[in-house]
Order: C-alpha cells, then structure tokens, then sequence
C-alpha cells in the first residue's frame, strides 16, 4: 500500500463505490492495460496494486492517505516508522507524541450507553496557571549595607540586571545566571504545566456514528490556551 497514491483515481471510480463496483473497474481496466494486450506495465501494476489495497486494507488507507475517504491528517502525522536503535530517540517521539495529540478518541456500545462517561484528561495546572513555575517563589537577598530585598517569583535580578552576569563577567552568584529569580518548577505539576485527572460528562447524547465535544480533550502543553475534542465513537455492532 502505497499511501501518496490515488487508488480511487487509478481505478476512476468514486471514493463510496462498494466492493462490487470496484470489481468491475478492475476487470475493465486491467484487460484495458494488461501487458500481453500492448497495455502499460506500470499502469497495470498500479491498478492491481489498487484493487488489491480497495478489497483487502481499504480501511487503513481510507484513514491514512489523504487521497482516501477518511483522511485523518494525526493519524498519518503520526504514523511514522521509527528505525532509531537507540532507547533515547523512541522515547523522545512518545514524550513528543503525548504532549501534542489532543484528541481523546473513545468507544462506546450505543446500546448500552447511559450518557456518562468518565475518562483521564490532562487540564491546565491552576497552581501555576499554566507556567510552569513555582509563582509563590520569594528570596531574600541582603546588600553589603545589610538591606534585604525580597525578589517574587520570575522576577528579573536586579543585581546583574539580568544579564546573568556580573561585573567581571562572571555568572552572577545571586541568580546563578539565569537572569531571574525564583524559577523553580512549580510543585503540583512539577514544571509540566498541566496535571492529568479524571473528567466526567453526563447527559451525552450520541449523533451518530461519531459524537464530537469540543475542548474536552487534552489541554496542550505547548500552548495552554488550546485544548482538543472528546471523540466518541458509537459501536452498536460489537460482538460478544
């Protein structure tokens, strides 16, 4: 399955042609171009190459492609063959995958949904409101004239006026060349911004084949004023 081929184009058929209608194509155009018939190798290998994905992986390209009639654009984001031997580079790409999909995608038997539904989700941390930081973070810091002056969490230093270094270029020993004070990671969430709980919705009613909430999805770690969508998708045909 080649997913930056239009196996719908190829075959010239509609992207809601059933599996009869895809038959029929195939017959017709593979007599149409079969080599022995003075027809294109290429083109007929890819019409094969179409049937055989349309009749047997049709849902997986109907998602993945973006020629295919599910097209998700995540999932094919995602979709990424990862070949790195090293233990570091895999873990890198999940941290990475875990704090950029948003979307929470859940099943559910439409039969016997009651319209609750409880689910881990990660909301924005209120303790820091979103930063990171411990807020709340004061230092003392006394002159040589014996004055003391507190410094609030995320404030510039004063002493190296924020440069982070001192007069001789040095780090400045106040701020330990950061520039700012008071930068610890914030307790409750431990710098990561967001904190991962448990949500419960009621009074969900179903549309369909897919129910989509709007901003009941992850919040985004990179950007706490943006949030994704709870899913849900219906299965009333699930086997026992």
């Amino acid at each position: 399955m080649n997913l930056n081929k239009n196996y719908y184009g190829i075959l010239q058929i509609e992207k809601d042609a059933d599996t009869k209608q895809i038959k029929k194509q195939y017959y017709a155009l593979s007599m149409k171009h079969h080599p022995d018939k003075g027809g294109d190798e290429k083109v007929f290998d890819d019409i094969c190459q179409a049937y055989k994905t349309l009749t047997n992986d049709r849902e997986a390209y109907d998602k993945k492609s973006r020629y295919g009639a599910n097209y998700n654009e995540f999932i094919e984001f995602f979709n990424i063959d990862i070949d790195f031997d090293h233990v570091s580079e895999k873990s890198k790409y999940q941290k990475f995958k875990e704090k950029e999909v948003l979307d929470i995608i859940i099943e559910v038997d439409g039969g016997n949904f009651d319209g609750t539904l409880e689910f881990a989700r990660y909301v924005m941390c209120k303790k820091c409101q979103g930063t990171g930081k411990d807020n709340s973070t004061r230092i003392a810091i006394k002159n040589d004239r014996g004055e003391v002056k507190y410094f609030d969490g995320d404030e510039g230093c004063d002493f190296c006026e924020g440069s982070g270094k001192d007069f001789r270029g040095g780090e400045c020993k106040f701020c330990k060349g950061k520039g700012k004070v008071g930068l610890n990671p914030c307790g409750t969430c431990n710098g990561e911004k967001r904190i991962l709980g448990k949500q419960r919705v009621k009074d969900i009613k179903l549309e369909g084949d897919e129910t989509v909430i709007k901003s009941m999805g992850h919040i985004s770690y990179y950007d706490t004023t943006r949030s994704g969508s709870l899913i849900i998708i219906q299965q009333s045909d699930k086997k026992n």
